[in-house]
């Protein structure tokens, strides 16, 4: 082989190299952007639809969006809760029989834009363990009282 031809190889190596690094670049940048995405798409819900934390159900707060796998609230108080169910209230009535497990995931700052002095935050809980009941009352609640 040549000199040239042999040059020639080497960086025809090199961009395959190249190449498939940035292809394995461009694999985890998707997958990455993947794990962002929800499992459960989320529905804006009615003005009168809110969620309760323990046996507390004079302390509504309003939910903002729900889905199969979970809700986020608004909260004037800016604590996280301490109980581990809630219920949804709609048409001043409770939803669940029995209350639903969740966990909490996000918690972050709102500042409405009208008046910068009223601050509240914005809640997100996971449902964990719905039982099949569950499912079909909170599908059901969701067709029933958001925006689809």
């Amino acid at each position: 082989m040549s000199f040239y031809g042999l040059k020639t190889l080497i960086r025809f190596t090199r961009l395959h190299r190249y190449s498939m690094r940035i292809n394995s670049l461009k694999n985890i940048t998707a997958r990455m952007f993947n794990l962002g995405r929800r499992k459960d798409k989320r529905f804006k819900v009615d003005d009168r639809v809110f969620v309760v934390f323990g046996p507390h159900l004079h302390k509504r707060k309003p939910i903002v969006d729900i889905s199969m796998g979970g809700l986020s609230y608004v909260d004037g108080e800016n604590q996280l809760t301490k109980s581990l169910r809630l219920n949804l209230v709609a048409d001043n009535s409770l939803y669940f029989d029995d209350k639903v497990l969740f966990m909490p995931i996000l918690q972050s700052e709102t500042v409405y834009p009208l008046d910068d002095s009223i601050k509240t935050d914005r809640q997100a809980v996971q449902f964990i363990g719905l039982t099949t009941s569950q499912k079909s009352r909170l599908k059901n609640f969701i067709q029933s009282h958001a925006t689809i």
